[in-house]
């Protein structure tokens, strides 16, 4: 690692970028838009990381940005649209990354499908960050890497060229010696929330009494 890559960072110059441009085509509903308590996903990590001085943050939608973006008005939250999030996630975190502007120290990359995360576990990965020289640092759930995770902004022209067939994991898989695994006891840092079924063991509602209308989220269903 390059001096002038470990000098100066700041936890505060850490922008969060979160990941919602998938369909939810087994959720039947978009994701950013699911109830967790007064909040929807959404709106529960932009809190969150408002609440450890992350106020700065970009969010990347799909096709469902016109039903989202009124839930975010408020927000001081760069948006980037994704018109064809089929091309997987890495397309995501381009556009993502393409628009946290040249003061960024790093990017906290954080699926929208995984809201339960703590302000105490984001600021010990803030302060991991900070203290340490690691490229990547993420929380790691029994024996399981999770999100969202930190990536060092010398990372970023990686990230900008990699083939998106490939996703962020040849990255990962380079960097591992650089990579601080942060430990964790919340499960909300590894368990995706892809289907009703999720959604429920997550808040124990049923999504079909919350829109018994507009959910056909099949486990079955891609």
């Amino acid at each position: 690692m390059k001096k002038e890559e470990s000098e100066g960072r700041s936890a505060s110059r850490i922008v969060p970028v979160v990941l919602a441009a998938g369909d939810s085509r087994r959720m039947g509903y978009p994701k950013a838009l699911l109830p967790i308590g007064e909040d929807v996903f959404l709106t529960r990590i932009l809190k969150t990381a408002a609440a450890v001085g992350l106020a700065r943050q970009v969010i990347v939608l799909g096709r469902s940005a016109d039903a989202i973006m009124p839930v975010i008005q408020g927000f001081p939250a760069g948006v980037c649209i994704n018109p064809d999030p089929d091309r997987g996630q890495l397309s995501s975190i381009q556009l993502g990354l393409s628009g946290i502007g040249d003061k960024a120290d790093a990017a906290m990359i954080w699926p929208v499908d995984q809201p339960a995360v703590s302000v105490d576990l984001l600021r010990g990965l803030m302060l991991a960050f900070e203290r340490t020289e690691a490229l990547i640092v993420l929380p790691k759930y029994q024996g399981k890497r999770g999100h969202p995770a930190i990536f060092h902004r010398s990372l970023f022209r990686e990230f900008m060229d990699a083939p998106l067939e490939q996703g962020p994991k040849g990255i990962l898989l380079r960097h591992d010696r650089e990579t601080l695994e942060f430990p964790s006891d919340e499960p909300g840092t590894v368990e995706d929330v892809d289907t009703p079924s999720q959604y429920e063991t997550l808040t124990g509602t049923k999504l079909e009494l919350l829109f018994p209308n507009d959910t056909k989220g099949d486990e079955r269903n891609s």
